[in-house]
């Protein structure tokens, strides 16, 4: 089984700049970001400065490395993501469901959609492990690249907004 270069080519560039923007957030406030690390309560105290730098810092590696192309990065973007949904998943269990997800942007509570979501996003990075198609990229394809980034772009903050908006309705039940 093989995928068109163009899928990979979005994939890449969308899990890069997705993580990039993730590090971008939790290093312009840092503290914010602890916070959020101790809330999940799956960290000893002890741990969390130095968990949330280590994050960042696996953020900024996964979208530089996906950028570039490096196959580690897809495998260590899905880890990630795959490890953001498992402790939602946990906190869910817990019962401890209005705490930030620390996704970014607005304060957002947990909930499986956002489980949901990292499981596809997690998919979506070793979707860029299988072998590529070889044929040659024309210009139409450069285009379609740049339009499917964008659309992957627009469709990521639109799940987003619409998971706000319902555990926003949620807290009113």
């Amino acid at each position: 089984m093989s995928v068109d270069p163009v899928i990979v080519v979005i994939i890449r560039f969308g899990l890069g700049w997705l993580f990039l923007a993730a590090a971008a957030h939790k290093l312009k406030d840092m503290t914010d970001f602890r916070s959020v690390l101790a809330a999940y309560r799956v960290l000893p105290g002890s741990m969390i400065g130095l968990a949330a730098w280590c994050v960042a810092a696996l953020e900024i590696a996964v979208g530089i490395g996906a950028l570039w192309a490096f196959p580690a990065a897809y495998v260590g973007g899905a880890v990630v993501l795959f490890g953001y949904a498992g402790v939602m998943a946990v906190n869910l269990v817990r019962g401890r469901r209005f705490i930030d997800c620390g996704c970014g942007g607005a304060v957002q509570p947990l909930s499986i959609g956002l489980v949901l979501r990292n499981v596809v996003l997690a998919f979506g990075a070793l979707i860029a492990l299988l072998p590529v198609s070889p044929r040659p990229v024309g210009w139409l394809d450069v285009v379609s690249m740049a339009a499917g980034v964008l659309v992957l772009a627009m469709l990521y903050a639109a799940v987003n907004q619409l998971l706000a908006a319902r555990a926003r309705l949620e807290e009113w039940v």
